[in-house]
């Protein structure tokens, strides 16, 4: 059974990015210097498609690689535009487009032929160094989640076997995991050394999901 569509339904994220200071989601208080390394992870169709991301974001341009699971590395090249702080990059048939904020927090999409997907990465950097955890999730429905953890902060992207996908948003409490599944839904888990393991509910629909570093 595929995912309840109230869970997967398009709607439209509205980034709003300031440059007023801040305290960012791995609680430092900003403002934070941007330009640096990215870390994270894609997800979506082409057909299902899971890959992690690595990205250097420098002054007037981005460059980095697209790693999907499975198979050999995409290297992809584009802009940053400080005033905006809006990313782009392209290469291998994908083009990412995304927006930092102040935290460090990359959010974006992607399109590949006729398909498309999430990326997500944080700003990874010696004090706070990002980790990225690709894996699936099964039960009522099932498809691909991918999870980034820097500090006590997780973000990610999953997609369903139909092409539907959205964003993940959590927090780390010790080795416990709380998980806002976008457009409704919930899940929780735990991580042991390099994996981390749980399960995700929304209405009448429940399973379990599973991700590690291997990507």
């Amino acid at each position: 059974m595929r995912l309840v569509s109230r869970l997967l339904s398009a709607t439209v994220l509205v980034l709003v990015a300031s440059g007023a200071a801040c305290k960012n989601d791995s609680g430092v208080t900003g403002p934070t210097a941007l330009e640096g390394q990215y870390r994270g992870t894609m997800a979506g169709e082409s057909p299902n498609f899971s890959a992690s991301l690595d990205l250097t974001v420098a002054a007037g341009s981005t460059t980095g690689t697209i790693k999907p699971v499975g198979a050999a590395p995409i290297s992809v090249t584009g802009t940053y535009d400080a005033s905006t702080k809006a990313v782009a990059a392209s290469g291998g048939g994908y083009t990412i487009a995304g927006t930092i904020d102040n935290t460090g927090k990359l959010l974006g999409t992607y399109t590949h032929s006729s398909a498309e997907g999430r990326a997500v990465a944080y700003q990874h950097t010696t004090a706070s160094p990002v980790t990225v955890f690709c894996g699936s999730y099964t039960g009522d429905a099932d498809g691909i989640w991918n999870v980034v953890r820097r500090a006590t902060s997780l973000s990610g992207a999953y997609v369903n076997v139909d092409g539907s996908d959205g964003y993940l948003t959590g927090t780390v409490n010790g080795s416990s995991l709380s998980l806002t599944i976008e457009y409704g839904g919930t899940a929780v888990g735990t991580q042991s050394g390099t994996t981390m393991s749980g399960t995700w509910s929304g209405g009448s629909f429940a399973g379990t999901w599973t991700s590690d570093t291997s990507c």
